[in-house]
């Protein structure tokens, strides 16, 4: 199918159409998202901010880093905390991290100096506006599912992994593991975000034909997430609960089994597109 002069087609225009959707319906139930770093207010010992670079690697890991060579330079598009790309910073030159969350950057840093690695850093900003260094690898984990201009997106991290380009999402994807808590919290069905059936069909319509593997590990996130509820339209439009903390919210906030709450906490399988 022939593109458009700006590198978007139909399949790019649906992409965003998700997207759109999904903030609209935000908007409207919890208001306007707050300015500012949306995780500044999160604890500096969150899971999503705190990772041990030498730990162990999990079964997806191995085969993430099974694709890093040893002079290779890691450009990460918003790598947050550094959960996915410190560790290959143990096996590669150099790791670059464009974050635009001044939070999840001093969390990189953070453990960065804790594992005694030497050869990472970050660059504060958004993905499309700073010009990170040309590297041999792009990483994009977990980062896609809210990108509206996603062509632009991916056509600049075929520039900036000139060997290869490693993209990883969730099936179903992490903004809609909730979609049973967040019907009894709304009372509405909610938005889905653009998964990896969407980027496939981008991929191809840029004339992109990926290598897929679907990894064998079924990811869970490491903190709930819970959607903000009616108790003040100027709030967060998410917030971050310990395990324990969010059971007591949950009861607190609404009457329902325990069943009900955790029909929709699921773990999906996460499949990983290179090319």
């Amino acid at each position: 199918m022939p593109m458009s002069d700006t590198g978007a087609g139909a399949a790019a225009d649906r992409y965003a159409t998700r997207v759109d959707a999904v903030l609209a319906q935000r908007t409207r139930l919890r208001g306007p998202q707050p300015p500012g770093d949306p995780w500044s207010g999160i604890p500096a010992d969150a899971p999503l901010l705190k990772s041990d670079p030498r730990r162990p690697l999990d079964p997806n890991m191995e085969i993430i880093a099974s694709y890093i060579e040893p002079d290779d330079v890691v450009i990460d598009a918003g790598g947050g905390g550094g959960r996915v790309s410190l560790p290959l910073a143990l096996r590669c030159r150099e790791v670059v991290n464009v974050e635009p969350s001044a939070a999840m950057g001093a969390g990189f840093a953070f453990n960065a100096t804790q594992a005694g690695i030497v050869n990472a850093r970050v660059i504060e900003g958004d993905w499309l506006a700073v010009d990170p260094p040309p590297g041999t690898v792009a990483l994009a984990n977990h980062v896609a599912y809210l990108t509206r201009d996603i062509v632009p997106f991916i056509e600049k991290l075929e520039r900036m992994g000139r060997r290869r380009v490693l993209v990883t999402v969730n099936s179903p994807p992490p903004p809609s593991w909730q979609r049973v808590l967040y019907h009894l919290l709304h009372n509405e069905t909610e938005e889905v975000v653009p998964g990896h059936v969407e980027l496939i069909n981008v991929l191809w319509e840029m004339g992109i034909l990926p290598d897929i593997r679907v990894l064998p590990f079924n990811s869970a996130r490491p903190n709930p997430i819970i959607p903000a509820a009616t108790s003040g339209r100027s709030g967060p439009w998410v917030r971050t609960l310990s395990s324990a903390s969010g059971v007591s919210w949950i009861r607190a906030s609404m009457s329902c089994s325990p069943r009900a709450t955790t029909a929709s906490a699921r773990a999906g399988s996460r499949p990983a597109a290179k090319f």
